[in-house]
């Protein structure tokens, strides 16, 4: 077995001899001299409760956007219309957010005080008149006819 040096000078997973003429060894079972090869030849497989979790997450979130599929199908034009709204809205102010609080800090602080609601009118103008349109005019054939 080979020897190895912790960073303080002290071995480890060395054989000591406590003077009776047996040898303690500490070192985990199957941590031996491994070499690089034979840690990246082998195919690391995960253990069967997180391979569980993940058939049982990709089932969730199927049965949810199933869900959210059936529930956008079954309501009635306007309704579609308004859900394609509030959704354009709640993206483009989050982008101007986003955006504005990367150069806040820069910013002077009159221009602070009057540039958040600036920002955001701007953002909610847009959302409504130019994204949820076109939002609209895209979907048009995944929405209903009424």
């Amino acid at each position: 077995m080979a020897v190895k040096k912790s960073k303080r000078g002290g071995k480890l997973g060395s054989s000591v001899d406590d003077g009776f003429g047996s040898k303690f060894d500490a070192t985990p079972p199957g941590d031996g001299d491994m070499d690089a090869s034979t840690l990246n030849g082998k195919k690391r497989q995960m253990p069967q409760p997180i391979q569980d979790g993940q058939k049982g997450l990709k089932k969730l979130t199927a049965a949810y956007f199933n869900f959210l599929r059936t529930s956008f199908r079954n309501t009635p034009r306007y309704q579609q219309e308004s859900y394609i709204n509030r959704f354009a809205q709640i993206v483009c102010i989050g982008i101007s957010a986003v955006i504005l609080n990367s150069f806040y800090s820069v910013l002077l602080p009159q221009i602070r005080i009057i540039s958040l609601p600036i920002i955001v009118g701007l953002a909610w103008y847009v959302a409504n008149k130019v994204v949820a349109p076109l939002l609209i005019k895209r979907m048009g054939s995944y929405m209903n006819d009424d």
